[in-house]
């Protein structure tokens, strides 16, 4: 299964935010590399505690793109 990261930059706060459309998760961060770690960990989490099953990958994989 495929996960995209969508990434918004606040110019104002100098921060990042990542959503993954549907999965609850949300991020903020204070650069774009730190911004797409959280999220990927957040969605290996989420995989976890949801009971998928051991035959997915470890890490999934995933999509960023840059709203």
């Amino acid at each position: 299964m495929r996960y995209r990261i969508v990434l918004e930059h606040d110019s104002e706060t100098r921060s990042y935010t990542a959503t993954v459309p549907g999965l609850p998760i949300v991020i903020d961060a204070n650069s774009e590399e730190e911004t797409v770690k959280l999220a990927k960990e957040a969605i290996a989490w989420y995989r976890e505690e949801a009971g998928a099953s051991r035959s997915d990958p470890a890490e999934p994989p995933v999509e960023v793109k840059n709203a």
